[in-house]
C-alpha cells in the first residue's frame, strides 16, 4: 500500500499538471473555436483519457518496466516516432488528397 503523504504528493503533482496551460490548451481552444461545442469536448475527452492513461502508467511503475526490458522501450520509442511521422503526413497531405468540412477555421469563420 502506497503511504499517504507519498500518494497526496503524486495526486498534487498530477493536478498541478493538468492545470497549468500548454499544448493541451491551445488544441482544445482551437478545436472548440473552429468546429464548436461538440468537437471540443470530444478532445477534452480525449485529453483527459490519456492524462489517466499517463497517471496509472507512472502509478503503475511503468518506468520500472522499461528500465527492467530496455527493448520495451526502445519498441515504444520507434512506434511513438511512426505514429507522429504518420501525424505530420496527414496535417501536410496534399489537399486533394483530404478534404474536411473544417478544413480551415480562418474560411469558415470569415464566410459566416
Amino acid at each position: 500500500m502506497i503511504p499517504l503523504p507519498d500518494l497526496l504528493v503524486f495526486a498534487a503533482a498530477a493536478l498541478l499538471m493538468v492545470l497549468t496551460p500548454g499544448p493541451n490548451m491551445i488544441y482544445l481552444i482551437s478545436r472548440s473555436i473552429c468546429q464548436g461545442r461538440k468537437a471540443g469536448v470530444t478532445s477534452l475527452l480525449g485529453v483527459v483519457a490519456g492524462f489517466f492513461v499517463h497517471v496509472f502508467a507512472a502509478a503503475a511503475g511503468l518506468t520500472a518496466v522499461f528500465l527492467a526490458v530496455p527493448m520495451a522501450y526502445e519498441i515504444l520509442k520507434w512506434a511513438g516516432a511512426l505514429y507522429l511521422l504518420w501525424l505530420a503526413w496527414q496535417a501536410v497531405k496534399p489537399a486533394r488528397v483530404r478534404r474536411s468540412r473544417h478544413s480551415s477555421c480562418l474560411r469558415t469563420r470569415r464566410a459566416s
